[in-house]
């Protein structure tokens, strides 16, 4: 992890990083992971013989996503064009960034109320399907909204898809690694186009998350501060792990916080030479979709 109060050039990842060696006509057993939102999607692929990372890609539609409806087309248009969209996979990960999302204690989960549980905090589009995946770790499920264009256009292409929501990794290997970063605090933020994730933990715990509408990078100030008061922590001795979208949001954090440190990818496997650039706080869960399953 890197210390973020450290002297720093942030620049955005290259849009396509590939081991030199991966051979998308090869023989080997490859998983696809893709991250997805309303402005275009990233993938990662996972040589499963040698367990390890070896592409990566970041493709922006032509232009964002204003309407659910325009969504298949602009997708079907990626699909056909890359190739590394048209390749044998074993498996096929898809998580869909949004705010639309909720975790419940598996003692009240009931599938049959899915939609209704979603409900209760943001209200779902008409072509919103509903899905949900345990968190085991917390003894919970994430019940989360997927574009039904998104989840239709995919199905047909590769005939089995698990759908995923950013809440997913994120909890799921925090719970593990929580306790290790800061038992007196730990606030983990996850960044997204226009929204950002927290979640924070006390002694271990996970006291709150929640997703948090940002009009501006000075919100994320505001939104921080006020989960560690709401909850009686000290800032002074919390720690803040930055994943995602950080860059626009570095300078407006406030200077209270004991440490801000930057997340990494939480996996086992390992990763290509060539994707070490990509492989880090910005897509540290899409590196680490495929250990959710």
């Amino acid at each position: 992890m890197c210390d973020l109060k450290q002297e720093k050039t942030y620049t955005y990842p290259p849009l396509v990083a590939v081991d030199s060696t991966f051979n998308v006509h090869g023989g080997s057993a490859l998983h696809l992971s893709i991250q997805s939102d309303l402005e275009g999607l990233c993938l990662c692929v996972l040589d499963l013989d040698r367990r390890q990372y070896v592409a990566f890609k970041s493709m922006p539609y032509e232009r964002p996503v204003v309407d659910y409806n325009d969504m298949q087309s602009a997708l079907s248009s990626l699909l056909g064009a890359d190739p590394l969209f048209n390749v044998g996979y074993c498996s096929v990960s898809c998580m869909y960034a949004s705010r639309h999302a909720t975790v419940i204690p598996m003692s009240m989960f009931d599938s049959n109320l899915l939609k209704s549980f979603l409900e209760l905090n943001d209200t779902i589009n008409e072509l919103d399907e509903v899905h949900s995946h345990p968190i085991p770790q917390l003894d919970a499920v994430a019940a989360f909204a997927v574009p039904s264009p998104l989840a239709a256009t995919l199905l047909k292409k590769y005939g089995k898809v698990k759908f995923y929501h950013q809440c997913v990794p994120m909890l799921s290997f925090l719970q593990r690694h929580a306790g290790k970063c800061n038992p007196d605090g730990l606030l983990a933020v996850n960044l997204n186009r226009g929204f950002a994730d927290i979640a924070l933990y006390v002694h271990g715990a996970l006291r709150i998350y929640n997703s948090f509408a940002l009009q501006s990078p000075e919100n994320l100030a505001y939104f921080m501060l006020a989960v560690t008061c709401r909850h009686g922590v000290s800032e002074k001795k919390t720690s803040v792990l930055f994943s995602g979208d950080v860059e626009p949001y570095i300078k407006v954090i406030p200077p209270f916080f004991h440490e801000l440190v930057l997340d990494e990818p939480r996996t086992q496997m390992s990763v290509a030479r060539e994707l070490s650039d990509v492989a880090n706080h910005r897509f540290s869960h899409l590196f680490s979709l495929y250990e959710c399953a």
